[in-house]
């Protein structure tokens, strides 16, 4: 369970570090030792409901209630390996792929740039941690700008995973890695404007005509179990009873896919079997977005779930979409509640 870096929020010590830090961390900002976001550039509000049956119901969108631009400049900015944007020896959270931690604020002023380019655009997120963290918030600014201005400043923390690299390498986007502290003369910020995951039709349709994705029809009576199996979440751990759902979805005719094995490729192969998906809570439920799913079936630990693939699925043409709690259900508990959305459905009879 990782209590720093990327954090649960369910575990207790991280809820304790988050209670000690706060205090500590808004005097550090009244003092100028660094730059939160403010609370107006925060605030959301709630607005176009979507659908959901099972054990979460209809769902609505968060948008910021001051729109973004979708971008904002900044000159002599320090870019560390970690993603934080530092100018006059100051963290500025809102040109960096998260907010600081404590210990960092009070480094900001130490840190020394290594080299200089004159110009580049990085990318302000929220949470720099999963792959459904890359494509969410940094994917997304790079398939919705119009005005990059290259290189590409990808941070060492995000350079070193293999998706990175080879999303930014699909999209023609010519980048720099900061393996050390660069100073961009002239920072282009892509500023985040959809608070978390709230993705809608506009954010599917841009993802697939920037991947060049033209999703096929699927073959009807297709189903498709997306089994996280022993898959390690980049995140904190999550367990699923994969192996009984796939015995599950195997017995009603449907096949099996392994996530651990996902790749923009594989969907693409996978897209004419995926008239139903059946699939563990995660990233791999994106894939939909490379199909014409019809029906979703999403099955999640009970205090971890997030709308995030409810908004994806139903901006890629998904109607019919149903979630399923796993805590203490029974193998029988689950194949009844399988096959009863999937007879409200019309999948089954």
């Amino acid at each position: 369970m990782k209590v720093i870096g990327n954090l649960d929020w369910r575990h207790p010590l991280v809820r304790l570090r988050i209670w000690v830090a706060t205090p500590i961390q808004k005097l550090f900002a009244a003092i100028g030792l660094w730059k939160p976001a403010r609370k107006d550039e925060l605030e959301c509000e709630q607005k176009d409901a979507v659908e959901a049956v099972g054990d979460r119901g209809s769902q609505l969108r968060l948008a910021y209630k001051t729109p973004r631009d979708e971008f904002t400049d900044a000159t002599a900015i320090d870019y560390t390996p970690t993603g934080l944007a530092i100018k006059n020896g100051v963290c500025f959270a809102r040109y960096s792929i998260r907010p600081p931690s404590t210990a960092e604020i009070l480094k900001s002023r130490k840190i020394q740039p290594a080299r200089t380019i004159p110009a580049g655009t990085v990318i302000e997120a929220e949470t720099p941690y999963t792959y459904g963290d890359w494509v969410g918030d940094f994917v997304l600014a790079l398939i919705t700008a119009e005005n990059i201005v290259e290189p590409l400043v990808l941070p060492k923390v995000l350079a070193d995973k293999p998706y990175v690299l080879r999303d930014v390498n699909a999209l023609g986007i010519s980048y720099v890695i900061a393996n050390e502290t660069l100073r961009i003369e002239n920072a282009r910020i892509l500023q985040k404007r959809i608070p978390s995951y709230y993705w809608g039709k506009p954010e599917v349709a841009a993802f697939r005509n920037k991947f060049n994705i033209t999703p096929p029809s699927p073959k009807p009576g297709s189903m498709i179990y997306l089994g996280r199996f022993d898959t390690k979440s980049e995140a904190a751990q999550r367990v699923y009873p994969s192996e009984t759902v796939a015995r599950i979805v195997e017995n009603l005719g449907g096949k099996v896919f392994d996530t651990r094995e996902a790749s923009p490729e594989k969907f693409d192969a996978l897209a004419p079997e995926m008239e139903t998906v059946i699939a563990d809570q995660g990233s791999a439920l994106f894939g939909v977005m490379h199909s014409q799913t019809k029906n979703v079936i999403e099955l999640t630990q009970d205090d971890w779930w997030h709308s995030a693939n409810l908004f994806i699925a139903n901006g890629a043409g998904v109607e019919n979409y149903a979630v399923i709690h796993l805590y203490e259900k029974s193998d029988d508990d689950l194949r009844n509640r399988i096959e009863g959305h999937l007879r409200d459905f019309g999948v089954i009879n």
